[in-house]
């Protein structure tokens, strides 16, 4: 996850390398003549204002981006908004120049980027609300948050762990913060990682609590390291390994 491409706003000239959500290899581009931005009304109207100058201006944007993987060539649509900052240019003197440059900020890609890689082996309801989170990442952080916070309830089900106590013939749902505490001690090590990602998906669930792009991104990179230690094979064949060397107490010699 390239936390720079997702936070940097761009030009019409030079756009993030943004990964292709399908092949996971090339990276998405403008097509040509497939990006189109217009200002806002109400940020034309600004202008007869005595006081305006070009950093009032606001623009919605949307364009057609297609994967430079040519064994792919993926089409994914792409919206946004957009405004009009402070650059500088080299003048024909040598010397820096002041100059007014538009850049622009996503909101939604369809299909949405896959921001974090999830394993061929990952449940189907732990990857269904990630990639939701992804759908939600650029428009609402909070929300994606949340996401990542249901996805975390939901591996903690496929885990084994819980979710109600029964007591008098009624149901007594577990909050997350008990579940936690209540896996399995083969997976005990994952406890701190987990209680991380809850805390974050918590202030996406609270109206009163900011969330940032790097709060949802700190998120992603707990809830990977935990998906790939709990589904990958590399992962599953070094953990067999250690399990074997600690079992002889010193190399585990030829097999």
């Amino acid at each position: 996850m390239d936390r720079r491409a997702l936070k940097i706003p761009f030009t019409r000239e030079n756009t993030p390398d943004w990964h292709c959500p399908r092949c996971k290899k090339g990276l998405l581009r403008f097509v040509e003549g497939q990006f189109h931005a217009e200002e806002r009304k109400d940020s034309k109207d600004a202008h007869n204002h005595e006081a305006w100058d070009p950093d009032w201006i606001e623009y919605v944007y949307s364009g057609l981006l297609r994967c430079t993987n040519e064994s792919c060539s993926e089409c994914v649509a792409n919206s946004g908004t957009g405004g009009v900052g402070i650059d500088f240019e080299i003048g024909d003197d040598g010397e820096p120049e002041q100059t007014w440059g538009d850049y622009f900020r996503p909101k939604y890609f369809e299909p949405p980027l896959y921001l974090i890689d999830l394993p061929n082996g990952c449940p189907k309801s732990v990857s269904e609300p990630l990639s939701e989170s992804f759908r939600l990442f650029f428009s609402s952080p909070p929300a994606a948050s949340n996401n990542v916070r249901i996805a975390l309830e939901a591996l903690l089900t496929e885990l084994g762990v819980k979710r109600f106590n029964t007591k008098n013939g009624k149901r007594i749902f577990l909050n997350l913060h008990s579940r936690i505490s209540l896996l399995p001690e083969k997976y005990s090590e994952l406890a701190d990682l987990l209680l991380a990602i809850k805390w974050l998906g918590n202030a996406g669930s609270h109206a009163d609590s900011p969330v940032t792009i790097d709060d949802v991104m700190d998120a992603y990179e707990l809830i990977d390291h935990v998906l790939q230690e709990l589904y990958t094979q590399k992962a599953k064949k070094a953990k067999a390994l250690a399990k074997l060397i600690n079992k002889k107490k010193g190399p585990k010699g030829d097999v």
